[in-house]
């Protein structure tokens, strides 16, 4: 995994390859530096394979032990503050390792759950240059999370517009229904809906992810050009509450598959 960071890619990159250096240049083990920082010997080694982020508070824990007059905390804060360009592949990284996920959707069936058919039929009207390959990619997101021995515990609430907004033609569309009720009776699976009664929530503004990995929540806003990873404890809460109130909204998950084979029969 080190092999792959690229420190002139991401700052995030950077800070584990600088973790890492400095460990080494003040002569200490990664046990070593678990023991002085009161963690586990597995979080300094995601640290230092870009697999987990430095936070703020271990940031300055740093600084403070090899005297390196706030380069984590600044480093971690510039991370933190703008939109990194990897977000992507952390994103794919995360939820191959999540033990929970959280969705929410507004317009389109969740990437984890597309079928091809009604992928490649979203992504050939949106600006990508090259459709097939974002495809792949997608598929091979799929296949980390759905294919694993023991699927994690996944709730996902789509908004009613979810089924009435053909995406292809009417076979695809019936064909991706299809593939949503398959998906909701697998172990640990649940797909709900937001009917239009509802009216106005506090989900309109857009879907968001919450993926529980290591034990820790984390939350991705999803936007139209660019999503957004969040580690903070404050605003992954944020996402948490707004979920919460959303799935009150909902419909149980029994009414919710009638409501999926009902708009089903809209495409014949």
């Amino acid at each position: 995994m080190i092999d792959d960071l690229n420190p002139d890619r991401s700052l995030w990159h950077l800070i584990a390859v600088e973790v890492r250096r400095q460990r080494e240049l003040h002569h200490m083990s990664g046990n070593q530096l678990a023991d002085r920082l009161e963690v586990d010997r597995s979080t300094v080694s995601r640290w230092e394979n870009g697999l987990r982020r430095l936070g703020d508070t271990y940031a300055k824990k740093l600084d403070a032990l090899w005297h390196t007059n706030g380069l984590f905390e600044r480093l971690v804060g510039f991370a933190t503050a703008i939109d990194v360009g990897d977000w992507m592949t952390d994103l794919s990284d995360y939820q191959a390792r999540a033990t929970r996920h959280r969705m929410w959707e507004t317009v389109l069936v969740p990437g984890l759950f597309q079928t091809p058919d009604y992928a490649r039929a979203a992504l050939r009207v949106g600006l990508t240059n090259d459709s097939e390959r974002a495809l792949e990619q997608r598929l091979t997101r799929q296949a980390a999370v759905l294919d694993q021995p023991k699927i994690p515990h996944m709730s996902v609430i789509l908004n009613w517009v979810v089924l009435a907004q053909p995406v292809g033609n009417a076979e695809v569309m019936r064909g991706q229904l299809v593939r949503l009720l398959e998906i909701a009776d697998l172990p640990n699976v649940s797909v709900r809906v937001l009917e239009r009664e509802a009216k106005e929530h506090c989900g309109l503004d857009g879907p968001f992810h919450l993926l529980t990995v290591d034990d820790k929540d984390i939350a991705f806003d999803d936007a139209s050009m660019r999503g957004r990873l969040m580690l903070d404890p404050a605003e992954v809460q944020y996402f948490a509450v707004k979920y919460d109130r959303i799935s009150d909204l909902a419909t149980p998950v029994g009414p919710s598959r009638a409501l999926i084979e009902q708009a089903m029969e809209t495409y014949q």
